[in-house]
C-alpha cells in the first residue's frame, strides 16, 4: 500500500483528543441548562404546544433559564482570576453555540448568514462589561426572554446581543456606551432614514476623522443586522458586504441523514474497541474506544487510503465540532448525553472522511454524471473557487445531472461531515435549488 502525501501531518490531526477530567461536571451541568431547561414538560406534544398558549409560555420560560443559567456560569467564569484550563473555554463556548443554534432553527443557511470569517474577539474584550449589564437589562424587562452575548459563541458575528422573547421572536441588538457614540447613532438613524447622501458628505466633511470612521463602522453594523433579520425572516436579502442576492430556497427540500449509522458505530466501538462503516460508498466513518485508541488515527487512514488510492478531502474528528465555527455543537448532535461525554472526554474518538473515487462511483449508481470541465464557462467556475475545488485523477470535478452542471468545493462536504447529510442525498438537494 503507497501511503497518501503528508501521511504523517494526517495521522496527527486525526489524533484523539480529551478535556481534562476535571471539566466533566460542569460539562453535564451546561448540556443540562442549554438544552433541557424544559425537562419537566417532556415529552412534548406538538399539537398542544402549537394551540395551548400557556404551556408554550412555560415551556419558553423554563428553556430560556436553563440557557441564562448556563450564560450566567461562563460569565462568572471568565469574572474569575483563577486561569481556565485547557479546553474550558472552548467547552463554554460550545454550550453558548448551542443556544445559538436553537435561536437560529438548527439551520446552518442561518447561521452562514451572521458569521463574518474573522475571530472573535477576547473574552477581556473593553465591551463586554456593558453588553452584561445590556443583557441584564433585557432579562430584567422580559424573564422569560432569552438574551445571548454573541461574543460569547465561535461564529455570531452580527450584532451584540441575540435577544430570543417568546412574543417577539428573534431580535439582534447593538451595544454602544458613551455620550458619543449615541451622538453618532443619532447621525446614522438619520442617514439610513433619509438615505440623503449629501447628509453622509456633510458628515465626512465637518466631523472628525474618528467620527467619520465611527459613523462608517455604524452604518455597517445596521446594514449586516437588517440583512440576518431579512434572511432568517424572510429567506432573501443583499449581502451588504459582498453585494450578492441571498435567498433561501423553496420549497425545503428534505436531506436524508446518517446519524443512525453514527449510533449504531459508536455503541460497537464501546463494547469491542473499534467499528467502520462507509455512507453511500463515500463517506468513511470510524469509531474507536479502549484500546484502539491510540492507534484509531493510522488504522482509519490506512483503511481510508485503501479505498482511496490517496484521493480523498481532508479528514475530520467528530471532535473538532468543539470550538470550530459553523459545526453542529457537540450538545447538539444527534446522540445521547452519555456519548457526548465519552466524546469530549477522550473515552470515544470518531474519525471521517471522504473517498473521491468512492463520490464518483456514488454519482453513477444514482444518475449523476462525474466528468472533468469541458467548457470555457465551467473552467471559470473552477478558476473563481480559488483551487478550493474538488480534483479526481489530477482534474477538477464536475458533477451533471439533467443538464444541470455544479462545480463542488470540499467545503461543502462540512455539511456531511458535521450535519451527518447523507452526500448523496445533500448532492441531490442541491441540483434541486439550482
Amino acid at each position: 500500500m503507497t501511503l497518501p502525501h503528508g501521511f504523517e501531518r494526517l495521522v496527527q490531526r486525526l489524533r484523539p483528543m480529551a478535556m481534562p477530567a476535571q471539566l466533566e461536571d460542569e460539562a453535564k451541568r451546561l448540556f443540562e441548562g442549554v438544552c433541557c431547561g424544559s425537562r419537566s414538560l417532556w415529552p412534548v406534544d406538538g399539537e398542544r404546544f402549537k394551540e395551548d398558549r400557556e404551556f408554550r409560555a412555560t415551556f419558553y420560560r423554563l428553556a430560556h433559564e436553563g440557557m441564562w443559567g448556563a450564560q450566567e456560569s461562563f460569565l462568572k467564569r471568565i469574572e474569575d482570576d483563577k486561569p481556565m484550563v485547557p479546553g474550558e473555554e472552548a467547552l463554554y463556548r460550545t454550550a453558548m453555540d448551542t443556544i445559538a443554534w436553537q435561536m437560529l432553527q438548527g439551520q446552518l443557511c442561518y447561521a452562514r448568514r451572521v458569521y463574518r470569517e474573522k475571530k472573535q474577539p477576547s473574552l477581556n474584550n473593553s465591551n463586554l462589561e456593558s453588553v452584561v449589564c445590556a443583557v441584564q437589562y433585557l432579562r430584567g424587562l422580559a424573564p422569560d426572554s432569552m438574551p445571548l452575548i454573541t461574543d460569547l459563541t465561535t461564529f455570531v458575528q452580527i450584532g451584540d446581543i441575540f435577544l430570543a422573547d417568546p412574543g417577539r421572536g428573534l431580535s439582534i441588538v447593538e451595544v454602544k456606551e458613551g455620550k458619543k457614540n449615541h451622538e453618532i447613532g443619532k447621525l446614522a438613524a438619520f442617514y439610513r432614514q433619509s438615505e440623503c447622501e449629501h447628509f453622509r458628505e456633510i458628515v465626512a466633511q465637518t466631523e472628525t476623522r474618528h467620527t467619520v470612521k465611527q459613523f462608517e463602522r455604524m452604518l455597517r453594523q445596521m446594514d449586516r443586522m437588517d440583512f440576518a433579520k431579512e434572511i432568517i425572516g424572510n429567506g432573501k436579502a443583499q449581502d451588504p458586504d459582498s453585494k450578492q442576492e441571498i435567498y433561501i430556497p423553496e420549497p425545503f427540500v428534505p436531506i436524508d441523514e446518517w446519524d443512525g449509522e453514527l449510533n449504531e458505530l459508536m455503541d460497537l466501538a464501546s463494547e469491542k474497541g473499534w467499528a467502520i462503516d462507509v455512507v453511500d460508498d463515500c463517506l468513511f466513518v470510524g469509531a474507536y474506544a479502549k484500546h484502539m485508541l491510540h492507534a484509531s488515527p493510522v488504522a482509519f487512514l490506512g483503511w481510508l487510503n485503501e479505498f482511496s488510492g490517496g484521493e480523498f478531502l481532508p479528514v475530520a474528528r467528530l471532535i473538532d465540532c468543539v470550538g470550530e465555527p459553523l459545526t453542529l455543537p457537540i450538545f447538539s448532535i444527534p446522540t445521547t448525553p452519555e456519548r457526548m461525554m465519552d466524546l469530549l472526554f477522550g473515552r470515544l474518538h470518531v474519525c471521517m472522511g471522504i473517498s473521491i473515487p468512492g463520490l464518483v462511483e456514488a454519482c453513477e449508481k444514482n444518475g449523476v454524471i462525474a466528468r472533468a470541465p469541458k467548457n470555457k464557462h465551467e473552467r471559470r467556475w473552477v478558476h473563481d473557487l480559488r483551487g478550493a475545488s474538488i480534483k479526481f485523477k489530477g482534474q477538477p470535478l464536475v458533477l451533471e445531472r439533467d443538464g444541470k452542471a455544479m462545480v463542488p468545493a470540499g467545503g461543502i462536504f462540512g455539511r456531511c461531515l458535521f450535519q451527518f447529510q447523507r452526500p448523496m442525498s445533500f448532492i441531490n438537494a442541491m441540483f434541486e435549488n439550482n
